[in-house]
C-alpha cells in the first residue's frame, strides 16, 4: 500500500509540473526582452551623411524607451563581441543573417538593424527634382529565438530641412513594428534592470531535507542478511552549493550543477536481540541538471531533469547491542560500514522569488532515483535557500 501511495504522490507531481509548465508558457514570452541595436550603417559611404549613422541608431533607441520596458545591450559590448567572433565586423553589420548570428552569440531576444543609402533620384516626381539627392533607409527587426523577421521596410527621405523629421517617423515606425516582441511600458510590473551589469553566472547555498523514501524506510527487524541503502535512514538533511547558467545555448535554457551531502541516523531492531543498534548515513552527491524556466513579475519557474553520482556510506554501530555479531574469521565486529555508492537520475522542479535583481530565493523539489547493482531506491530531496547572480 505504501508503494501504491508513493506511485500516486510521484504521479501526480508530473501532472502538477507540466500543467504549471503549460499555465506559465504564455508568461515567459511577457518577460523584459533584451535588445540589440546596431549602428545603421552608411552603405555608400557618403561623408555628407555620416551624421545619419548616429542619428537613426538614437532615434530608434530614445523611441523604443519611451515606449517600452527592455533591456539594451551597450553599444560597446556587442561591438567587442563582433570582433571577438571574428564576423566580418564592421562592414557586415547592416545584414540580418549578422544580426540573427550575433544576437544568438549574445543571447538577446530582438536585434534592431538597418542601412542608408544617399542615392540620386532619377526620375522626377511629386516633392523631388530629378537628379536631386535623397536618403533611402532600409529597417530590420529580428526575433532572434524565433529566427525570424518581425518586420522590415524602406522609408525615402528628402535630404532638406524635414530630414530629421523623417527621422523621427523612421523611429515611430520601428516602435509601431516592434510592438510585437516588446512588452509595453509598466507592462511587466517590475523595474527595468541594467543588462550590463548582471552576468548568467549565478550561484546559491540551500538547506535540504529527504522526507520520502521509496521503497518505504526499513522498519523491520535487522538481521546479518537484511540489504540496507541510505534511503532507510528517515528524514536526512543536509546541505547543498549550486551554479546555475542561465540560457545555456539557447534562451531559457538553463544548465545546473550541484554538489552538497545529506546525513542522518536512526535505530534498528535486531534479530535475537533486545536492544537496537545505530546506523549513521552519508551521501556526498555531484549532479548536473537541464532546466527550461518560465519568468513571470518577480518568480521563476523550472523543471528540471537530470543525474549524477553518490557517494555515499551507512554505518552500523553494533557496541550498543548485549552480544556483537561476529565476521566470516569469528571476529566480533563492533562496526561495519556499507558502501552504497551508485549512479543516479533525478528530477523536479524549482520555484524563484526574485528579492532583488541578484539575489533569490529558491525552494526546490527534486526526486532522485539511485541505480545499485541488482536493485534501485529513490528518495524524494526538498531543499531551501538563497542564490545570487553575479
Amino acid at each position: 500500500m505504501k508503494r501504491n501511495n508513493v506511485s500516486i504522490r510521484a504521479c501526480l507531481a508530473c501532472i502538477v509540473t507540466l500543467c504549471l509548465a503549460s499555465f506559465f508558457s504564455p508568461l515567459a514570452a511577457a518577460r523584459l526582452q533584451r535588445v540589440m541595436i546596431l549602428d545603421f550603417k552608411n552603405l555608400d559611404k557618403n561623408p555628407d551623411y555620416n551624421y545619419l549613422e548616429d542619428s537613426i541608431s538614437e532615434a530608434v533607441r530614445n523611441n523604443l524607451k519611451a515606449k517600452f520596458d527592455f533591456r539594451e545591450m551597450p553599444h560597446e559590448d556587442w561591438q567587442k563581441l563582433a570582433n571577438k567572433n571574428l564576423f566580418l565586423w564592421p562592414d557586415d553589420n547592416y545584414t540580418r543573417s549578422f544580426g540573427l548570428n550575433l544576437g544568438a552569440v549574445a543571447r538577446q531576444d530582438v536585434v534592431i538593424g538597418g542601412y542608408y543609402q544617399a542615392i540620386i533620384e532619377k526620375k522626377a516626381r511629386r516633392g523631388f527634382h530629378a537628379g536631386s539627392y535623397v536618403i533611402r533607409a532600409h529597417v530590420f527587426v529580428l526575433d532572434v529565438g524565433k529566427k525570424s523577421v518581425v518586420s522590415e521596410f524602406d522609408m525615402i527621405m528628402k535630404t532638406d530641412a524635414s530630414l530629421f523629421t523623417k527621422v523621427e517617423e523612421l523611429a515611430a515606425r520601428v516602435v509601431a513594428e516592434a510592438k510585437a516582441v516588446l512588452p509595453n511600458k509598466g507592462e511587466l510590473g517590475q523595474d527595468v534592470i541594467d543588462a550590463g551589469d548582471i552576468s548568467p553566472h549565478e550561484i546559491g547555498l540551500l538547506g535540504a531535507i529527504s522526507p520520502v523514501s521509496v521503497p518505504a524506510v526499513f522498519s523491520g527487524i535487522f538481521s546479518t542478511d537484511q540489504k540496507l541503502h541510505n534511503k532507510d535512514v528517515p528524514q536526512t538533511i543536509g546541505v547543498y552549493a549550486t551554479y546555475r547558467y542561465h540560457d545555456f545555448i539557447w534562451q531559457r535554457l538553463t544548465l545546473d550543477l550541484t554538489g552538497g551531502a545529506l546525513f542522518g541516523s536512526t535505530s534498528l531492531a535486531v534479530a535475537n536481540d533486545t536492544k537496537k543498534m545505530k546506523a549513521e548515513a552519508k551521501d556526498f552527491s555531484l549532479a548536473a541538471h537541464l532546466g527550461y524556466g518560465f519568468d513571470f513579475w518577480r518568480f521563476n519557474i523550472m523543471p528540471l531533469v537530470g543525474g549524477g553520482f553518490s557517494l555515499a556510506s551507512l554505518k552500523l554501530d553494533y557496541s550498543t547491542l548485549s552480544s556483537l555479531p561476529v565476521d566470516a574469521a569469528g571476529n566480533p565486529l563492533a562496526t561495519d560500514t556499507i558502501n552504497t555508492s551508485a549512479p543516479f537520475a533525478e528530477g523536479g522542479l524549482k520555484l524563484n522569488f526574485r528579492i532583488t535583481p541578484r539575489l533569490g530565493f529558491t525552494i526546490q523539489g527534486m526526486y532522485r532515483q539511485y541505480f545499485y547493482i541488482g536493485s534501485s531506491a529513490g528518495i524524494l530531496i526538498t531543499t531551501g535557500g538563497l542564490t545570487f547572480r553575479l
